[in-house]
């Protein structure tokens, strides 16, 4: 029996000359490697972007003095075309450099990754059971070299390119990192499943935390040679290699097994948190999956927090955003006594370290943190096995979070190498190409398809770099324009450093009682003359104020916008902002449903952000934002105001789930309440309550703030709110 089958295929040389010369990465992309430091006294190393990585360096130093290296990325993962019916899959495999910068790298609009082939996808029927796994992993290496022999010319002797500011450079293409899941890994590594494709660890001791030394390219192959001679080496076995001639085996300064980049998505996401940790610590979970429900029912609502109304254990299909809204409350879901302090400090190390992973600027420090996780971790995970849930921990997921300080190190941050961005990619590259051709003959169509869109965009990216588009605005006339500056000068002092709102409140006419009884401002009226007698720094109340009543109304947002600080760690992007909530419930009518009331929790400041020493933060519940009337008081107008509930002050941490515990701030037996300007607000927050042994079952997410007497600050909300409350803290300890 014989079976023909295709494999399509782009020469990656000229793919890479088209990245390396399109001007629109102009600003955006690097020839040489750099250092960063935290510090004059270069002690602190910042890892980012590849080019800050320790590999370029090391593969400098091997080529001619003034050698230009592109350093190639590599991505391939099978995916499902037909939805319903059928089993048509396709292979597709992805090219990008590492000269880009990663945020463009990873944009699929950005266009900077390209297909550069597809994989046959076989049963192999032809084959006897037997030998048919065996011949597909060759089949997977036979075309890989095919698709990658151009690179091997390309790395010994180099490449003239254009690049984008015109230079002329002699440039090695050298493969440095390859982007896909576990069992594609094992393929490309030659090895079994149950080993790890980087490192020697023996498949019954990668439950332990050991320094195995990498896999060997020349060993691999002298070993895999003498096997298929007929020799029988003792470590074709120990480490679990399979009979295949390698695709990489000829690649110059490939170092296959140090090219395998972290996979945030398959390795930390899915298989270490959630089909390994989540079901260790539901079964040593007091009440068991039932209980834990419950409070994922009765969680506090954050417009950044999927709230899993109808629990989790009845979610049959997950998505990656659907694990992460899941680690955001995880370990709180676990707190108040049902479950040993064991379990609690093992699932925070995991959960540390998965938001280690995720920071997108690292330091020697921050690695030196995510590391001591993973200590915190092993340490601790004895107690699945005293539970009787786990007998070893052998798994190879858990053991790859051993590499990711080294990867890190050497090829930069795990955010520009997460699987997410490919799967992202089979939307443009394979499924819409798909949707497109009549399923018959599909790949040949796909490519077609492909070519015809590649050639669009070309084209309109030409026309936009030969002739940019100029915008006019129509201005009626001077004294407009000069009317409409003005108020724009006025809009953004207003709103220009810390927050933003509509530019007229949602809620145009409220009165102090509709505050009290649907708002919840029990004591607005007193909060609000003590603040107008404190702003306007006198005893008596503005003549205008002093005759206020329940019928007294104002203007009320429904929400505000808090401009976030800039971190390295977090995001690379300018601008971000943080949603503040204040809405009522709405009642329901004959064509819509009832909409629950949303006041958030915030973190503000004690003082005004530019009174000395303001820099400390308490948690705080607000209960409306309103602006009123200039005649109050110049100050009071200046910026909208916010009545709010005050908590207790961030001291008491828990040491098993590292996160600060807190309770409502009382006076005189009564919530301590304010009036304050926005501007001391500094972010939202999401609290989580303190369940105790067994969840009072009159809890609800609605109104639970009001029920449970002390919450835990969620640190994992946002990877701002874990760089302020696990990072920073940890620190400044330090």
């Amino acid at each position: 029996m014989g079976k023909t089958i295709e494999l399509w295929k782009r020469n990656p040389v000229e793919c890479i000359k088209e990245l390396i010369g399109n001007p629109a990465f102009k600003d955006d992309i690097k020839y040489a490697p750099e250092q960063h430091f935290t510090s004059p006294d270069c002690n602190n190393h910042i890892f980012n972007e590849m080019w800050t990585g320790e590999w370029w360096w090391d593969i400098q130093k091997e080529l001619p003095h003034n050698a230009t290296i592109t350093p190639v990325i590599l991505a391939s993962d099978k995916t499902q075309l037909s939805t319903f019916s059928g089993d048509k899959q396709a292979w597709p495999v992805y090219l990008s450099i590492g000269n880009i910068r990663k945020s463009v790298r990873c944009a699929p609009s950005a266009r900077a990754t390209v297909l550069v082939g597809y994989l046959p996808v076989t049963k192999l029927e032809c084959f006897s059971d037997s030998r048919r796994a065996l011949e597909g992993y060759r089949l997977f290496h036979t075309c890989m070299h095919s698709l990658l022999e151009p690179l091997i010319a390309a790395g010994k002797q180099g490449v003239r390119m254009v690049c984008t500011n015109g230079q002329v450079r002699r440039i090695y293409l050298i493969v440095a990192a390859y982007i896909t899941d576990h069992p594609e890994q094992c393929l490309m590594a030659c090895c079994k499943e149950n080993h790890c494709p980087k490192c020697t660890v023996k498949p019954d001791q990668c439950g332990e935390l050991l320094n195995s030394l990498l896999r060997d390219p020349q060993e691999t192959c002298e070993t895999i040679a003498r096997e298929s001679h007929g020799q029988k080496p003792e470590k074709f076995e120990a480490q679990g290699m399979r009979l295949i001639d390698p695709f990489w085996q000829e690649l110059p300064h490939c170092n296959i097994f140090a090219c395998i980049a972290p996979d945030l998505l398959h390795q930390l996401h899915k298989g270490v948190f959630k089909d390994h940790t989540v079901k260790w610590a539901t079964e040593c979970f007091a009440g068991g999956a039932a209980e834990i429900d419950r409070h994922f029912k009765a969680m506090t609502h954050h417009p950044n927090l999927r709230h899993f109304k109808k629990s989790i254990s009845t979610i049959s299909q997950w998505t990656g955003t659907e694990y992460k809204n899941m680690e955001k409350v995880f370990l709180g879901v676990l707190t108040g006594g049902a479950c040993s302090p064991a379990v609690l400090r093992a699932v925070r190390a995991v959960l540390d370290f998965i938001y280690y992973a995720h920071f997108e600027t690292h330091t020697t420090d921050s690695i030196i943190q995510l590391e001591a996780t993973l200590d915190a971790f092993h340490e601790n995970k004895h107690v699945f096995a005293d539970e009787g849930v786990r007998d070893d921990f052998n798994i190879p997921k858990v053991h790859s979070e051993v590499h990711y300080g080294t990867s890190i190190r050497s090829l930069g941050t795990a955010d520009g190498f997460n699987m997410e961005g490919s799967e992202r990619l089979h939307i443009d590259y394979a499924k819409q190409g798909y949707r497109a051709s009549n399923k018959k003959a599909y790949v040949k169509q796909m490519t077609v398809w492909l070519t015809c869109q590649e050639t669009i965009h070309q084209f309109r990216s030409y026309l936009a770099w030969a002739e940019p588009m100029s915008t006019s605005v129509d201005v009626p006339d001077d004294e407009d324009d000069e009317d409409l500056d003005d108020d724009n000068e006025e809009e953004i002092e207003e709103t220009s450093n810390t927050y933003s709102v509509a530019k007229e409140p949602g809620l145009g006419q409220v009165s102090i009682k509709t505050l009290t009884e649907t708002f919840g401002c029990t004591n607005f009226l007193c909060n609000l003359e003590d603040f107008l007698c404190k702003s306007t720094h006198n005893k008596k109340l503005p003549k205008v104020a002093e005759h206020m009543y329940e019928q007294t109304r104002f203007a009320v947002y429904k929400r505000m916008k808090v401009d976030l600080p800039a971190a390295r760690q977090v995001s690379c992007i300018n601008g971000r902002q943080d949603t503040v909530r204040a809405m009522p419930a709405i009642p329901a009518t004959i064509h819509r449903k009832v909409v629950p009331s949303h006041f958030d929790t915030v973190l503000a400041y004690e003082f005004l952000p530019d009174v000395v020493g303001s820099d400390k933060v308490d948690p705080l519940e607000g209960q409306s934002i309103f602006c009123i009337p200039e005649t109050y008081g110049r100050f009071a107008s200046k910026h909208p105001l916010a009545y709010v509930e005050w908590f207790t002050p961030l001291q008491t941490i828990c040491p098993d789930t590292g996160m600060f515990k807190i309770s409502p701030s009382t006076r005189r037996h009564r919530h301590r309440t304010a009036i304050i300007p926005i501007t001391q607000i500094a972010r939202s927050c999401h609290l989580i309550p303190h369940w105790g042994h067994v969840m009072d079952r009159t809890w609800a997410s609605a109104d639970i703030l009001d029920k449970c007497s002390s919450f835990y600050v969620n640190p994992y909300l946002h990877h701002d709110d874990f760089l302020l409350l696990q990072y920073l803290q940890s620190q400044s300890k330090s």
